[in-house]
């Protein structure tokens, strides 16, 4: 298995990940930032001589989105995301910039 990542801004991938961030309640996360990955695009290469799967990663999470489950990698732990606390407010949804 080999991993490639393409650093990009925190704001740009909120962007990409839409509906997907934050994770649901209940939903299986994997924690990338082991590897100090924190922002950006991340390829899952199972097969050197094929492409990988790409996955949205922000604050160093890889959370379900279109490319399906979250990925179990490699000294990476996965977790499930917790209820939103009640004392906490939702999260502000993040929206793409206008079409130019």
């Amino acid at each position: 298995m080999r991993i490639t990542h393409v650093d990009m801004q925190r704001e740009d991938v909120l962007v990409a990940l839409g509906p997907h961030w934050p994770a649901a309640p209940g939903a299986v996360v994997t924690r990338i930032g082991a590897l100090g990955i924190e922002h950006g695009a991340v390829a899952v290469h199972d097969t050197d001589d094929q492409p990988g799967t790409t996955w949205w990663t922000v604050d160093g999470l890889i959370v379900p989105q279109d490319a399906g489950p979250a990925p179990v990698l490699p000294g990476c732990p996965q977790e499930t995301a917790p209820e939103p606390s009640a004392e906490s407010p939702p999260p502000t949804p993040v929206l793409a910039p206008p079409a130019s």
